[in-house]
């Protein structure tokens, strides 16, 4: 759902999650990142410890939790000291898939990501990559000798070992996925009304496609309107931030992540538009949109319904009934349960 980083737990998410090897281009030493198991243990043990945290309670699975399709269960996440962020922590099941990152692109690659979040002040609040690499020596010595033979502590290779752990985090087959391949049993009645309302009149697929699998464009798209004060706001404080400082600022002030990918691009016609999310095991990731906003599947298909209808549908010209069905349909993209695998949970001492 577009306009796209603790409360009681939602039962354990449909999630299918297997550890893939991903071949990526070697180094100038000519080792090969992600060839071997003991990077994707290296990356699990370090996405699991609250202790890479400035108050030792915060871990990347805090806010991207294994039971919500490794993304969050409130609407914005809570960091280091009980800080309050400002934007909702999507899930990072196929993540690998997507071009570019975060809710308004800011990222090209995992590798540039997963250090983030560890030296944001509302988030794990390290103050330096020196405090990182002195815990990640402290901690994890043992794993990273194994997984870089050799070489010593250092954010590059700490980048590295994250990033295959999410490659390898694999989103599972759906009742979906076997309807599409051919089982006309796999989706009820309802569902396969609902599917054919997204692909048709409602006009879901235009921005969540379904020819690559993905359930989205990943193009950008504006939300809900913003203020003309707020668009005046932007005009004349944002472009005056380095890129650092305006990162700084999405994460501090909710007006400055409202702007969306125009905080990353400068561009007046991007202010309120973010990247349209994959709606791959969407039931299981409550709540949504950017901010966290919409707090069930079906306040969200009614906020989208209203915003962002087609040419030629009215505001209520879908009924009730219709619109259980396309929550029903967005319901069968959840994965089939799974055998719960070593990822899902911390690594044992």
């Amino acid at each position: 759902m577009t306009a796209m980083a603790l409360p009681p737990l939602l039962p354990l998410a449909c999630v299918l999650v297997a550890f893939g090897t991903y071949m990526g281009p070697a180094d100038a030493a000519g080792h090969r990142p992600g060839t071997r198991k003991e990077e994707q243990e290296l990356g699990r043990a370090l996405f699991f410890d609250t202790g890479l945290s400035a108050d030792g309670r915060v871990s990347c699975a805090s806010c991207h939790r294994p039971e919500a399709a490794f993304g969050d269960v409130t609407a914005v996440s809570t960091g280091a000291f009980n800080k309050q962020g400002t934007r909702n922590a999507p899930s990072l099941l196929g993540a690998s898939a997507e071009g570019e990152l975060f809710w308004d692109g800011r990222r090209a690659s995992l590798e540039a990501l997963v250090l983030d979040p560890l030296l944001n002040t509302v988030e794990h609040g390290l103050p330096s990559l020196e405090a990182l690499t002195s815990a990640v020596r402290a901690r994890h010595m043992a794993r990273f000798a194994k997984a870089f033979p050799g070489d010593e502590v250092r954010p590059v290779r700490i980048a590295e070992a994250l990033a295959v752990f999410v490659r390898a985090l694999t989103r599972g087959e759906s009742p979906y996925d076997l309807y599409a391949a051919g089982d006309t049993t796999a989706l009820s009645a309802s569902q396969r009304r609902g599917l054919a309302l997204f692909s048709g009149r409602a006009g879901c697929a235009r921005c969540h496609r379904l020819e690559n699998g993905l359930f989205t464009d990943g193009a950008y798209h504006a939300g809900e309107s913003l203020t003309r004060s707020q668009r005046a706001d932007a005009a004349a404080t944002i472009p005056a931030l380095s890129e650092q400082e305006r990162r700084d600022a999405i994460s501090l002030d909710p007006g400055v992540a409202a702007l969306g990918r125009y905080v990353v691009t400068l561009r007046p016609s991007d202010i309120g538009r973010f990247r349209t999310p994959s709606l791959r095991n969407v039931a299981v990731t409550a709540p949504y949109m950017h901010d966290g906003q919409a707090a069930s599947l079906a306040e969200a298909v009614q906020r989208e319904l209203y915003y962002r209808r087609p040419p030629g549908l009215r505001l209520g010209d879908l009924t009730p009934s219709e619109r259980e069905d396309l929550v029903a349909f967005l319901k069968s993209l959840t994965s089939f349960p799974g055998t719960r695998h070593a990822a899902n949970s911390p690594p044992r001492k």
